[in-house]
């Protein structure tokens, strides 16, 4: 049951505003995962609702994530599955002597994991500024708890030696008792009590624009009618996208340097059903070489799905989101 001081603070939410707040809590990529599978005007009114969200503070978050478990608890979908599954299976499997060993462990890291949950939340930047003082043994357990593609993020945004000597610590790091990781996270996340409370720029223009750009051709369609019913916001959201014709517009150098991160395979599938003048702007931009090669490739290649197109696109656009982000190529604005 919820309980009542978090039922309070979504009493009189929209239904709208609630699925809403629940994707931006869910995260980008599970959404768009629900958003390929909605229709039009759903995702439209969504994404609009997301535009509005600027922050969620902790009861809000409580009380949409219980409303939408108790939903899940009361579903005639509910699966079997968790903690006492694996223990049936694991006793039939090794019988009861080994299973409890490895239930033991998998107990273990499954505290581990969470004692350090909170950090999902916190941009890289953010994180390395705060923790960026501490000793490197310190954060070099905080990010072997964490997921490593967010782990690999705050290591590069600190100091070279400082990164040494973490990637050693990590390299070199063994069991560490659960009881030292819990006083551990406990300790860095009063420290970062100022940061958790304001966590969140989420939401926004920006979330949205994100994940539009992750869901291929149907999201322009989606654009193009919430520029129907919001010129405005429909222009913000474009400004904050980045689309395989935003590529084609680079300076030539910067495109090099794009594919100079991608594979001929993908890059072959991703130009399927390209123009004559894309494909003049991407092999203006490949040496001799890399166009010979690429030649060949493409005219190998036979029919494509349009699916894998889009993906292999996607591909090209997240290597370029990098380097844009890392400022190593710029955007060229429309006058």
């Amino acid at each position: 049951m919820i309980k009542e001081t978090t039922k309070n603070t979504i009493e009189g939410m929209p239904m709208i505003e609630r699925v809403a707040h629940f994707c931006v809590l869910i995260g980008e990529e599970a959404t768009v995962k629900i958003f390929q599978s909605l229709p039009n005007e759903v995702v439209e009114d969504l994404s609009i609702a997301i535009t509005q969200i600027r922050s969620i503070d902790k009861e809000t978050s409580l009380g949409i994530l219980e409303e939408f478990h108790l939903y899940i608890q009361s579903s005639s979908y509910i699966s079997s599955g968790g903690f006492d599954y694996a223990k049936d299976i694991l006793y039939k499997s090794l019988g009861k002597a080994e299973a409890d060993k490895v239930l033991a462990k998998l107990a273990r890291l499954q505290e581990a994991k969470q004692a350090f949950s909170y950090l999902d939340n916190i941009d890289p930047k953010q994180l390395a500024d705060f923790i960026k003082d501490e000793s490197p043994q310190t954060i070099a357990v905080v990010l072997a708890h964490m997921d490593a593609e967010d782990a690999s993020m705050v290591l590069s945004k600190l100091d070279d030696t400082l990164k040494v000597k973490i990637s050693m610590q990590m390299a070199t790091i063994k069991d560490v008792s659960p009881s030292i990781v819990q006083s551990m996270s406990k300790v860095l996340e009063k420290k970062l009590e100022s940061l958790l409370a304001s966590i969140v720029t989420v939401g926004g223009v920006k979330t949205v624009a994100d994940m539009l750009n992750k869901m291929g051709s149907k999201s322009t369609e989606i654009l193009e009618n919430i520029q129907g019913l919001d010129p405005q916001l429909a222009a913000k959201i474009k400004e904050n996208m980045f689309v395989f014709e935003d590529l084609l517009a680079l300076d030539t150098n910067d495109i090099m340097k794009v594919l100079g991160n991608i594979e001929t395979e993908d890059l072959t599938i991703a130009l399927k059903n390209a123009t004559e003048e894309d494909m003049a702007i991407i092999m203006g931009s490949m040496s001799q070489r890399a166009r010979d090669r690429f030649k060949e490739e493409f005219e190998m290649l036979g029919r494509t799905k349009i699916k894998d197109i889009e993906d292999a696109q996607r591909k090209i656009l997240d290597v370029a989101m990098q380097l844009l982000e890392s400022g190593e190529i710029e955007r060229i604005d429309e006058e």
